[in-house]
């Protein structure tokens, strides 16, 4: 995990805006990977609970500094730089999701601890909550050896068993 010795509340709250941003669009490239419907629904569900987490943040940042956000340009030092970009292998892309879901709930966790705010320490207790709700999901989802780059062979053979045994009831 990286580590964060001092933190002001605003620039955990712009680490938060861009870690989610990240997050989606993991997700939405994950998505694309894979060709397993159910697969896909729920990497996509988990882009979307991204950009609402972003939202939120971007939310709680205007109430915080009495700003409107239309557009934040963050620098390398608003990253959390221990999440990794999404590879082009789909089994590879949630293995590493699964690691990212770890570390971003981690700093939320730690996060919550640094700041006198109670409303600040209750939303990043509620992100730090939300990602390991996320990697619940993808450990009971995605269990391994993973195969999500092979076809859905299984419905297609399935089709067939069932064809085959109608024609062999005539």
């Amino acid at each position: 995990m990286q580590k964060i010795y001092t933190i002001e509340p605003i620039e955990a709250l712009k680490m938060s805006i861009q870690s989610e941003r990240e997050m989606q669009r993991f997700y939405q490239k994950a998505a694309e990977l894979v060709v397993d419907q159910n697969a896909r629904s729920i990497l996509e569900g988990l882009a979307s609970h991204a950009e609402g987490h972003r939202n939120r943040a971007v939310s709680m940042y205007s109430t915080f500094t009495g700003k409107k956000v239309l557009f934040l340009n963050l620098d390398k030092r608003h990253k959390l730089n221990s999440l990794q970009r999404c590879g082009d292998d789909p089994n590879e892309a949630v293995r590493v999701a699964k690691r990212n879901e770890k570390e971003i709930s981690d700093f939320y966790a730690m996060v919550s601890r640094r700041f006198l705010d109670a409303g600040l320490r209750a939303f990043f207790r509620k992100l730090a909550a939300d990602h390991l709700q996320h990697l619940a999901l993808l450990e009971s989802s995605f269990l391994e050896p993973l195969a999500l780059n092979q076809p859905e062979e299984k419905e297609e053979e399935d089709h067939q068993n069932v064809s085959q045994n109608e024609q062999a009831s005539y």
